[in-house]
């Protein structure tokens, strides 16, 4: 590819243009190129890449399309007739290379701007409308065969514009040889060539920031302190030369606007996003699989839908959350429409009725020229592969560039600077760029591209070239500046990924007498704030009373008065309320959470989690969801326990009821082995929970009994997943736990059981009138029990001692943890939490048998845990 654009100056006005692909069309009357399907003619086609298409038709298809254009480039006539293989021995080169020229031949045509190019290349002069003098018609070591001919083909049609007119142009641009003194003007010359190492000076300068985003606020920060200390007369005289990234952009204008510096060079209008292609690649991950929660999210949240953006992001937090979404259930009309159209779909009748059904559900979209393209590749069967590769979204490009004189300069990396500056900053240079790593051809090798040149004449461009293109373009572009060279060099990207040194940066490091770049890169964050060269300030001290450090007695008192003890302190039993103001419910685990952590609780209290969105995962919550589940159906209430075989012959269909209702994402043909093996599991758990119905002789009452009453003034409400009638009469209260029974007898054994007691506090002092209450008021009674499924065991409190199959504790298994619990709810029922210490985790699980899950991977918490008190 040239370097130098090609430009051309209208000989009567001398205004200066670039010969773009829309003014050849327009001035030879080239019809726009049709956009060519090279799936479909691949599709079927013997030829040498056939197998890889078999496998990854995709990226088979990107590889040959790449090859093909790179082979025409090469040709001087753009035409397939010019390529003579013929000379090659039989190699693989040859092979691939016939191959190429057939497909052309079927193809008929090329993608644009070749088109265009092959357009001219075979005209005349008396076919163009108007005449394009060529500015500089000199030839381009770097360019590509089409391209020298389509230059020398305009310059034949044309001419070459006045003298005059190339030197008023050189004078307005960068110099391509460099006019900088000192090391940075040897970096100018000399950038890639062999030469000996220079002492570095000032007039070179490389700073280390911690990502894309600092390196644009470093940047901006540094151009307003070279206007402040007069280093430049004006914004216009420094430049940014900046990666062709929209994060870049975006960051550039932000850090230059929050300093009130204009910015020249940035696009009239941003990059986008393909909304439409988004939605439509939604829509098929909707439409092939049961709808992963993620999917649906991103759905909700798109701005084409017809519904509220407010609305849309409610819906997400649901569906993330809980795996539903109350509010997206409660919509009506076209937007219920829409939802309902979101159905696993099995042949393309149902995909594309569907599709029109969300397309007529739109507002201001329009899908239909979208979904022509995937019914004319759309056959018997749905190719869900293809579909998606062709409904990929694509960044609509930034439209136009806002060129003024007095602005700091905005440069970008495919292109040479616009206009010289004093002071250049480069941005991003660490990473795959200046230049671009060319990486490896996936067609030819560096082998057979040499053994196609010296057989056919064919130039095509391998490595070597492709770098050294890249290199010289870079050094072009440091060529803008005249005063100063600034190197920014990010250690990793927006993604928190570490970041090696570019190419350009180890050759610029090296000739100025570096080992390593590292040994180039001053650390901004390594050097004393008062040696920083950007100004900086310290943000405020928090004011008010609040405190930056922990207490040293590790408990946070949340008064009213802000700290002072005289004041009544906030009752945070009553952050969550209803309407009314009257306190809601606590939960056996949210209790549980307060006994492991009163910090933690509040946060959960204050609804202050994590939301980071994640896939659905088959993790410990949801396959004891399941499980559950299948114990509910597989033993109904007030019916006789099944036989072995009939329970065995069941299960696969109520497992798979279970994951419809609980997790359908399970459903896919992904999720095949977890699936068997979940189905043996519950196949073990339902055998021996069979097992132990029929020695004990127990009924099953009822399934998902819920519970609600009152404990010490603190309303409470949970769920029991059993309840079973003993043979004695005595009510067997069960809570099926998807786990061993270890820790749970532990538990127990030390007095730290927590549900137990509040199942009972529920029973005793009910708020509502349920069989199970009636059957306490009647004199029942109620032992409560685990069932541990992972080795079938039942473990109950005190009162059920002599049952069979079952574990019975000697002694009152919450006692110390109803002890704990009244003193928390005294706590922070006075405005006071207490916060945990660093061996907390380890010491609960050795002195009382639980595992603090609510300390595990919350970094709010953790940041608010003590050292222990005698590191303190």
């Amino acid at each position: 590819m040239r370097i130098d654009p090609l430009l051309t100056a209208n000989p009567i006005t001398g205004a200066v243009r670039y010969v773009t692909d829309d003014l050849l069309r327009e001035t030879y009357l080239a019809p726009k190129s049709r956009d060519l399907d090279f799936l479909a003619t691949l599709e079927g086609r013997n030829a040498p890449w056939s197998a890889s298409f078999e496998a990854a038709p995709a990226e088979t298809t990107r590889a040959v399309e790449a090859a093909l254009t790179a082979v025409a480039r090469s040709t001087q006539s753009l035409s397939p007739t010019e390529l003579d293989v013929s000379a090659l021995p039989e190699c693989r080169a040859k092979t691939h290379l016939t191959a190429l020229k057939e497909l052309w031949k079927d193809l008929g045509n090329l993608p644009e701007p070749l088109a265009a190019w092959a357009r001219v290349i075979c005209s005349e002069a008396k076919d163009a409308l108007e005449p394009l003098p060529i500015l500089d018609p000199s030839p381009c070591p770097h360019a590509d065969a089409a391209e020298a001919a389509l230059v020398e083909a305009l310059t034949l049609h044309h001419g070459a514009a006045p003298e005059a007119a190339l030197t008023s142009w050189r004078q307005r641009q960068p110099r391509g040889d460099g006019s900088a003194v000192g090391c940075y003007g040897v970096v100018q010359k000399h950038l890639g060539a062999v030469t000996k190492p220079v002492e570095r000076d000032s007039t070179v300068s490389c700073f280390g920031l911690r990502d894309p985003r600092e390196e644009a606020q470093f940047a901006a920060a540094l151009a307003q302190r070279m206007l402040d200390d007069g280093s430049v007369d004006g914004p216009g005289e420094i430049g940014f030369l900046v990666p062709d990234d929209p994060a870049y952009m975006l960051a550039m204008q932000e850090g230059c606007e929050r300093l009130g510096l204009p910015l020249a060079g940035a696009p009239e209008e941003a990059a986008r996003r393909d909304l439409t292609g988004e939605l439509l690649s939604l829509l098929l991950v909707l439409l092939s699989v049961p709808a992963p929660r993620t999917a649906l999210a991103s759905l909700y949240t798109s701005p084409l839908m017809p519904w509220t953006r407010d609305v849309g992001h409610q819906m997400a937090r649901e569906v993330m959350d809980y795996g539903w979404s109350k509010t997206a259930s409660q919509l009506t009309g076209s937007a219920k429409e829409l939802l309902d159209a979101l159905q696993p779909s099995h042949t393309p009748e149902q995909l594309f009725a569907r599709l029109g059904v969300v397309d007529r559900s739109l507002v201001d979209t329009n899908l239909q020229p979208r979904l022509a393209s995937l019914r004319a590749v759309t056959r018997e069967t749905l190719d869900w592969a293809l579909l998606h590769n062709l409904a990929a979204p694509n960044q609509i490009g930034a439209v136009g560039h806002e060129r003024f004189v007095e602005g700091v300069s905005l440069f970008t990396e495919n292109a040479l600077p616009w206009r010289p500056v004093r002071q250049l900053l480069v941005l991003g240079l660490n990473g795959n760029r200046w230049p671009h790593s060319p990486g490896s051809d996936p067609f030819f090798t560096e082998a057979e591209i040499a053994l196609i040149r010296q057989k056919t004449g064919l130039q095509l461009k391998g490595r070597r070239e492709k770098l050294a293109r890249g290199l010289e373009l870079f050094r072009r572009q440091l060529c803008a500046g005249t005063d100063g060279l600034t190197l920014l060099a990010p250690a990793k990207s927006l993604l928190g990924e570490p970041l090696s040194p570019s190419t350009g940066l180890a050759l610029i490091s090296h000739m100025l007498g570096s080992e390593k770049p590292a040994d180039l890169v001053q650390d901004v964050r390594a050097l004393p704030r008062d040696q920083w060269p950007v100004a900086w300030h310290l943000p405020p001290r928090l004011s008010h009373g609040v405190r930056d450090k922990l207490p040293e007695d590790g408990i946070l008192r949340l008064n009213r008065g802000l700290g002072t003890p005289d004041k009544p302190g906030i009752d945070l039993l009553r952050i969550r309320h209803d309407d009314a103001g009257r306190m809601l419910p606590q939960s056996p685990s949210r209790l549980e959470t307060l006994l492991v952590s009163p910090f933690a609780w509040l946060l959960d209290e204050l609804d202050a989690k994590d939301r980071t969105w994640a896939p659905e995962t088959l993790d410990v919550m949801t396959l004891g969801t399941i499980i559950h589940q299948v114990l509910e159906d597989a033993f109904p209430e007030n019916a006789a326990t099944p036989e072995i075989d009939a329970l065995e012959a069941a299960l696969p269909d109520i497992l798979d009821a279970a994951i419809k209702k609980h997790a359908r994402w399970l459903s896919g043909a992904s999720w095949a082995t977890e699936r068997q093996s979940l189905l043996g599991e519950a196949l073990e758990v339902a055998r021996t929970w069979a097992g132990f119905l029929n020695e004990t002789g127990a009924v099953i009452l009822h399934n998902e009994v819920n519970l609600a009453g009152d404990h010490g003034g603190l309303l409470v409400h949970g769920k029991a997943d059993c309840l079973l009638q003993l043979p004695d009469g005595r009510i067997l209260v069960v809570d099926h736990k998807r786990s061993g029974a270890g820790n749970r007898r532990d538990r127990m054994s030390k007095g730290w059981d927590l549900q137990v007691a509040l199942y009972r506090a529920m029973l005793e002092r009910p708020n509502e009138e349920t069989a199970l209450t009636r059957l306490v008021e009647d004199g029942a009674q109620i032992v409560t029990a685990y069932h541990t499924t992972r080795d079938a065991t039942v473990l109950a409190d005190e009162l059920g001692a002599g049952l069979v199959r079952v574990e019975a504790a000697s002694k009152d298994v919450s006692e110390n943890a109803m002890s704990q619990l009244a003193a928390a709810i005294a706590e922070v029922g006075a405005g006071t939490v207490r916060l945990n210490r660093e061996g907390d985790a380890k010491r609960f699980e050795k002195e009382r048998g639980i595992k603090a899950y609510a300390l595990e991977g919350n970094p709010l918490v953790a940041a608010f845990t003590l050292p222990e008190e005698d590191e303190a």
